[in-house]
């Protein structure tokens, strides 16, 4: 039998903490950062190479494939980033999309590089990141091949090419996960600059806020100064008051987005089985690739947002829980579901879930069909069809 001293110095282990005083030399991840890198970059030359032979080369690769991937939002990101907002005409819609992302494009662009291209570079670049960020937020929790799992299911995602197309999946998966991991460690400044910036990236960069305040709860014994309490969530909402100003300077209005988002893009709030109904009603009336698409594509997305985040509650941190909760009321509480697949690419407890499947039976399988989809639904993307 155990003394009472040996039973009581027991640590808690359920929700380990790296100590913010330990240092942490990261040789031991070399490797498995490594092998991240060398699959994303496997994806990515698998879907360059298909795109590129299936729509053509052209004197310029590069430009090639920039025009083949500027499709449906990544146009509109980089009219932002070439022209700005604007308070009139059609482009007057284009306010309902966050002002982070065009203007790191502008940024890197005015190195002399084309917008396009530094779109590219910027998804590419924040895509490995991501990648790298979502196994050490793994790594929390997790064993190590647990951890390297979430984070390959996420490189071979059936959404995945939209870490290499001009959106933003890939700058917020990278700044949400930082802050997600800096909380871990509880770095709360960083947690809270970071998810500030995520949140002017997405709308979604909010749901970083309930998170991020639980962890503060869960560490509240250590936490100290108390003005630590106040300044992650004052830097988050600081995030999404950039968005607010940028309606207010160009439509003067700081919410004139909520009326655009309903008029123009049908975006509204609504029970989420009235847009259930629609993709339901949408796999009898579409053609037969939006019957994939736009029906049973969201069907399979918004079932697996809810079960993500059931399984979050039972499984996984209140704060990973809390998350996948507010994303999941986010992106189905709308009229028209539409996009939740690739919305589930920043929904990192889905693939903290998948990473714990240690039967290769089943992790396997899952990652050749998900592979098979981004290869499919990569193609239909550049091809300009509808693929989320």
């Amino acid at each position: 039998m155990r003394t009472l001293s040996e039973t009581a110095g027991r640590p808690l282990t359920r929700y380990p903490t790296p100590s913010p005083l330990r240092v942490r030399v990261p040789a031991d991840r070399i490797r498995p950062w490594l092998n991240l890198i060398a699959l994303a970059l496997l994806v990515k030359g698998l879907m360059v190479g298909l795109t590129l032979l299936a729509y053509g080369a052209g004197p310029d690769p590069l430009t090639a494939l920039g025009r083949e991937w500027n499709q449906w939002d990544a146009a509109h990101y980089l009219y932002l980033a070439t022209h700005g907002y604007a308070s009139t005409g059609d482009a007057r819609n284009l306010i309902a999309f966050f002002p982070l992302y065009p203007a790191l494009i502008s940024a890197v662009a005015a190195i002399g590089l084309p917008a396009r291209i530094a779109a590219l570079l910027i998804s590419n670049a924040a895509g490995l990141v991501a990648a790298i960020l979502l196994y050490e937020v793994a790594r929390t929790d997790d064993q190590d091949r647990a951890a390297f799992r979430a984070a390959a299911f996420f490189t071979v995602f059936p959404t995945a090419y939209f870490l290499m197309v001009g959106y933003t999946e890939a700058l917020f998966c990278a700044l949400a996960f930082g802050a997600v991991l800096s909380a871990r460690r509880r770095q709360w400044i960083a947690s809270g600059m970071l998810g500030g910036l995520a949140a002017a990236a997405r709308l979604t960069g909010l749901a970083l806020l309930p998170a991020i305040v639980i962890e503060m709860w869960l560490a509240r014994r250590v936490l100290h100064p108390v003005w630590r309490v106040m300044v992650p969530p004052l830097l988050i909402l600081a995030g999404f008051m950039t968005y607010l100003l940028t309606n207010l300077l160009v439509l003067g209005n700081p919410i004139a987005f909520v009326g655009v988002q309903r008029q123009h893009w049908s975006h509204s709030l609504a029970a989420p089985w009235v847009g259930f109904a629609k993709a339901i009603q949408a796999i009898s009336t579409r053609v037969p690739w939006e019957k994939l698409t736009v029906g049973g594509g969201e069907i399979a997305g918004g079932i697996a947002a809810y079960a993500t985040s059931t399984l979050s509650w039972l499984r996984l941190r209140p704060s990973d829980a809390a998350y996948a909760t507010v994303v999941t009321v986010m992106v189905t509480f709308l009229p028209f579901w539409l996009s939740i697949p690739r919305y589930l690419l920043t929904m990192y407890p889905l693939f903290l879930l998948v990473g714990r499947i240690n039967r290769r039976w089943i992790y396997l399988p899952m990652v050749a069909l998900s592979l098979v989809a981004l290869t499919v639904f990569g193609l239909a993307f550049g091809r300009g069809y509808w693929a989320f």
